[in-house]
């Protein structure tokens, strides 16, 4: 008997020293609720996002989820109110939990006329759920349709875009042409589209935050606002165009030329442009077209000429610029000397 007694006991001394802590209540190892919950519309529906959860309510280490609970609620807004609610059940694997930091629900099944939110709750077991996170409110109505025959025009320093509106939403119903304004898309070949930053109430629009030579292309969505939500449609066609520089550089001034032992000194003022490639140095005699002495810009004001024989010149200069297309100026002031070697 004593025996038992002193196991018994022995038993539970053990027991008592590996308990390090007391157990801590269910609420404290529920997860916290998701974070920074966002809703984004699009032409298909809503994507609902938000931060995954990756601590307790205690503070301590998340080991994984299973999941998140959401629970979409709509209500009427016209009409009697009514109140409408939908379910979603997201799995999340381990691998998932490691590696994502914020999640994406894609929802495409809005009905026209209701005014939505969501609440979104992380699982961890199955009576261990987080409080839930509500996302902002929404209006949702039928999309318009895709605007039509987008132009993109480049120019020097701009693009014009020019495009046709939407006479349709998406389920068939003619729309008003005065109706919509319209979101721009801006990227490069192969990059991701960028919105403008405005929307764009008229159906042109000059685009001069570019840079010549670079190629630009563009889409155009309409956009309907509904109860304060901005309902985008599809986008339209891509146009794109390349702003070139087509504009040269001033002319130099203050040519002067020089007659020196065995040829002739040109001399003029800098031009200021920051694109400046250099200088044409032209030469000519009465009655004969003039002749190009430096095929190759050169890089400062000045120049030294061997006329072929003594006579009467003309000097003139002209400024290049460093664009593709190398625009010249207008000529110089003609600058005349008489070369008696």
């Amino acid at each position: 008997m004593c025996r038992y007694l002193a196991l018994i006991l022995g038993l539970f001394f053990i027991v008592a020293c590996g308990k390090k802590t007391p157990p801590k209540p269910p609420h404290a190892v529920r997860p916290k609720p998701p974070e920074d919950v966002e809703v984004a519309l699009h032409f298909w529906g809503a994507e609902l996002s938000f931060k995954i959860s990756r601590k307790k309510v205690d503070g301590t280490p998340l080991d994984g989820l299973k999941g998140f609970r959401i629970l979409r609620r709509a209500v009427s807004l016209s009409g009697p109110k009514r109140l409408y609610e939908r379910k979603f059940f997201i799995s999340l694997n381990p691998e998932m939990f490691e590696t994502l930091k914020r999640y994406y629900f894609n929802d495409r099944s809005l009905e026209p006329g209701l005014k939505y939110y969501y609440e979104v709750r992380a699982v961890r077991g199955w009576h261990c759920v987080s409080d839930p996170a509500r996302s902002p409110a929404f209006a949702w109505y039928t999309p318009p349709e895709a605007p039509k025959n987008l132009t993109a025009k480049a120019w020097d320093g701009y693009v014009f875009l020019s495009w046709q509106p939407p006479e349709r939403f998406l389920t068939g119903q003619p729309a008003p042409k005065k109706l919509f304004k319209y979101r721009l898309y801006r990227f490069e070949p192969g990059k991701f589209k960028k919105p403008l930053p405005v929307l764009v109430p008229e159906t042109s629009f000059f685009d001069y935050d570019v840079q010549n030579g670079k190629l630009y292309c563009y889409q155009v969505a309409a956009v309907f606002e509904y109860y304060g939500s901005l309902i985008e449609g599809p986008p339209s066609n891509k146009a794109c165009g390349r702003p070139e520089d087509l504009t040269p550089p001033a002319p130099p001034e203050g040519v002067v030329a020089v007659p020196m032992r065995g040829g002739i000194l040109l001399r003029w003022r800098r031009n200021a442009e920051p694109d400046l490639w250099g200088y044409r140095v032209y030469r000519k005699r009465p009655g004969t077209p003039p002749q190009l002495l430096t095929p190759e810009p050169i890089k400062e004001p000045k120049f030294f000429d061997h006329p072929p024989a003594p006579g009467v010149y003309y000097y003139f200069v002209t400024a290049v610029d460093s664009s593709p297309r190398h625009n010249e100026s207008a000529p110089s002031e003609m600058s005349i000397v008489e070369f008696n070697p």
